[in-house]
C-alpha cells in the first residue's frame, strides 16, 4: 500500500516539476523576446520595460500579450 502511494506521489511530483520547468522556460523566453523588442523599438524612440511582470503577462497572453504590453507602454 505504501509503495503504491509513493509511486502515485512520484508521478504527480514529476508532472508538477515538468509543468513548472515548462512555465519557467516560457518566462525566460518571453523576457528574451521583450528584451529584443526593447532594443529594436529603442531605435525608434520607444521603450518597453523588461521585468518579471511584463514577462508573466506575455507568458499568460501569448502574442496578444506582446501587443498589449507594447501598446500600453507606448501610450503611457
Amino acid at each position: 500500500m505504501i509503495q503504491i502511494l509513493l509511486l502515485m506521489f512520484r508521478k504527480s511530483f514529476s508532472n508538477v516539476m515538468e509543468g513548472l520547468s515548462f512555465f519557467l522556460f516560457r518566462i525566460g523566453f518571453s523576457i528574451l523576446l521583450l528584451f529584443g523588442m526593447h532594443l529594436l523599438l529603442g531605435l525608434f524612440g520607444y521603450t518597453i520595460p523588461v521585468n518579471l511582470f511584463t514577462g508573466v503577462v506575455v507568458v499568460v497572453l501569448g502574442i496578444p500579450g506582446v501587443a498589449s504590453v507594447t501598446s500600453i507602454f507606448k501610450f503611457i
